[in-house]
């Protein structure tokens, strides 16, 4: 599904014939200038290298991607790796990271899953989004 239905805001990266990198997102309905990120998985072998932030600024160089003022996410507050990654975007792209609650560990979830912060980048603009 993410390979047909989201090829164009999705990415793989490979190294040596093996996938050591995936990032699948989609454009949100009825707000074309979101990008929201809805899952990115970096290999052990290909960590540190920066290669997450090189996969979101490949989609976001994409045509298609034209338009995305805003990057969104959710992210637990423990998950260290995507606070480190959006954060670095964020400052990369010389540009706002905002979160608020999105899923409430109590009210929403039941106690079954960490809460999921909402965090939005941006507003992003051409020229920053070329200097990753």
């Amino acid at each position: 599904m993410q390979c047909s239905h989201f090829s164009s805001t999705s990415v793989a990266a490979i190294s040596q014939g093996e996938v050591v990198g995936f990032i699948s997102g989609y454009v949100v309905p009825d707000r074309p200038n979101i990008l929201f990120v809805w899952q990115v998985a970096v290999g052990t072998q290909a960590r540190g290298q920066g290669l997450a932030t090189r996969m979101v600024q490949h989609i976001l160089d994409r045509p298609f991607c034209k338009d995305i003022r805003y990057l969104e996410t959710t992210i637990t507050e423990s998950n260290k790796a995507s606070w480190a990654l959006f954060k670095g975007l964020s400052s990369k792209l010389n540009t706002e990271l905002h979160s608020s609650i999105m899923f409430d560990r109590e009210k929403h979830l039941d106690n079954a899953h960490d809460t999921e912060m909402l965090v939005k980048i941006g507003p992003l603009n051409l020229i920053k989004k070329e200097s990753i």
